[in-house]
């Protein structure tokens, strides 16, 4: 269970399933079965990140989260390297049996997932700016089964790129307003360390509107179908205004946390969403 922990089995998951939404969603991929490969390199890359990620934040972590297996003690830090080891080899193998630009995606995203650990993390939106990179690319390793053509084909990984990128982003701000403190310790110099909450949770709030408007409008395009509003709206739009107005109005530290983990959970409807609601 610690290692599960370390590694984020949810979000490992939801990397993977975003890479087939990407590919199911891709006309160009039409007929070719789900790449078990491209998933599961997805798989592996994000649970590397976040062993990196964990490595880095001993020290910030036993005030922010003292619950995670690093600092709670479950397992040390050795342990940790060798599991982010064996996640990198791992990934690195799986490249194989991609295309191309699956390949390119791959060492993009490792690269990204490096440079955020080292430095990005501590300034000012650029870490939370790559995480959202990070986040719309595992669906675009879905429409690299079928090369470029199956990226760029729409309404394909593009769209729920797009919504990945703007969810993350709000969501990764919102979570430097909770980290605030641990954050503060380790050195770190995030947006609401440099100006406050109020700047950067308007910056969110914008992030998370943009994204509600956006996933009403695809619609209207004729690549999703009215089963797609039917969930998107009761399970993905009305919950994240609610959120919204919950934080606007107590944006303090464990506020943060409750909408920056129901946030979260509203991914998994908005895929079923995407997947359910698209148009032959």
């Amino acid at each position: 269970m610690a290692y599960l922990s370390l590694i984020r089995l949810p979000n490992c998951l939801m990397a993977a399933a975003g890479t087939a939404v990407g590919q199911f969603l891709s006309p160009a991929a039409d007929g070719l079965g789900l790449s078990a490969p491209a998933m599961a390199v997805s798989f592996f890359v994000c649970g590397f990140g976040n062993i990196f990620n964990d490595l880095n934040d001993i020290e910030a972590d036993r005030i922010n989260h003292p619950q995670r297996a690093l600092p709670s003690g479950r397992l040390t830090p050795g342990q940790a390297k060798v599991i982010g080891f064996y996640f990198l080899v791992i990934s690195l193998i799986l490249m194989i049996w991609l295309s191309n630009p699956g390949r390119i995606i791959v060492v993009v995203a490792l690269m990204l997932l490096i440079w955020y650990n080292l430095r990005l993390k501590q300034t000012a939106y650029w870490g939370n700016l790559t995480v959202s990179l990070l986040g719309a690319m595992t669906f675009f390793q879905g429409g690299a089964v079928a090369g470029m053509a199956g990226i760029m084909a729409l309404p394909g990984p593009i769209i729920p790129a797009v919504f990945a990128f703007l969810i993350h982003g709000g969501r990764e701000i919102i979570k430097d307003v909770e980290d605030i403190a641990g954050d503060i310790g380790s050195g770190s110099r995030t947006a609401p360390i440099r100006t406050g909450s109020t700047p950067p949770l308007i910056v969110a709030h914008a992030l998370l509107s943009l994204m509600m408007i956006l996933a009403l409008s695809v619609y209207f395009l004729d690549w999703f179908n009215l089963y797609y509003l039917a969930i998107i709206i009761p399970l993905v739009i009305i919950p994240t205004v609610g959120q919204m107005i919950r934080l606007g109005l107590s944006p303090d530290q464990q506020t943060c946390n409750r909408v920056a983990t129901l946030i979260k959970l509203g991914m998994l409807p908005g895929i079923v969403a995407l997947v359910i609601g698209r148009v032959y």
